[in-house]
């Protein structure tokens, strides 16, 4: 018989996971408290009307396969082959039989659990889509695990134009990461690799988006703080996503 050890990465999500499933079987709350509040909104269909990202300004510029083009050598055979992957994949059907509410706490828990994910982070970057994730100059790990979570939560169902991924920036820390937002009760849910509670974006006070993307567009954000301040907040916008992407505007 084949013997072999896990390494703490490799075995803290099965344990987060499985922790998860045994506490919503008992009735437990899941992480994340905003998510008692969300009702029985069905996520396989689109949302009825705009919902503004984080209560800020939004424009529309285009599509991530075009305005980002890239292509990414990628193994199949050898991703479908890998633990890590296959674990991965395993939990997400595991996650199918709760309503969306567990699959979003059980989904954030279970990637809050990876310290690194390389072997899942190869596999979702190979959608045509991902450009600005790949592009991206970044020191963490935010894009990938948000990516990651956008990715699962498709793969449950989830629609599309429910899905963001987000770029944030505070100003006040000069923090600057990307996390995955949800549209559930026309409320956006924040799943952040960093908090392991699950918030609404009213809880970003300091924090604002710049950029964000699904599988079908891009958008500026930024706050309109006095009139006609359209145009320049869109091109501050413009500026920080030129500078985290590593290209120049003319």
């Amino acid at each position: 018989m084949q013997t072999f050890s896990k390494n703490h990465d490799e075995i803290t999500p099965w344990r987060a996971i499985g922790e998860f499933l045994n506490g919503i079987r008992a009735g437990n709350v899941p992480d994340g408290v905003i998510l008692d509040d969300i009702g029985t909104t069905d996520p396989r269909i689109p949302p009825h009307g705009p919902a503004p990202l984080f209560n800020v300004r939004e424009k529309h510029i285009g599509d991530p396969v075009q305005l980002f083009p890239h292509t990414v050598k990628f193994d199949s055979a050898e991703a479908a082959a890998d633990p890590a992957v296959r674990r991965w994949l395993d939990m997400l059907e595991r996650l199918r039989p709760f309503n969306v509410k567990g699959q979003i706490a059980g989904v954030h828990r279970y990637l809050s659990a990876v310290e690194n994910f390389p072997a899942i982070a190869r596999v979702v970057r190979t959608l045509s889509w991902t450009g600005p994730v790949i592009r991206g100059h970044r020191d963490d790990d935010s894009a990938d695990a948000a990516l990651a979570r956008y990715v699962s939560l498709r793969h449950l169902g989830i629609h599309t134009e429910r899905l963001r991924l987000v770029w944030l920036a505070d100003a006040a820390s000069g923090s600057d990461w990307v996390v995955t937002a949800v549209l559930l009760d026309g409320r956006w849910l924040v799943l952040d690799h960093y908090h392991g509670d699950i918030a609404d974006d009213d809880a970003y006070v300091e924090a604002a988006p710049y950029f964000s993307l699904n599988a079908v567009k891009c958008c500026l954000h930024w706050r309109q703080v006095d009139r006609g301040g359209d145009r320049n907040g869109a091109e501050a916008a413009l500026q920080r996503l030129a500078g985290q992407l590593g290209f120049s505007r003319a």
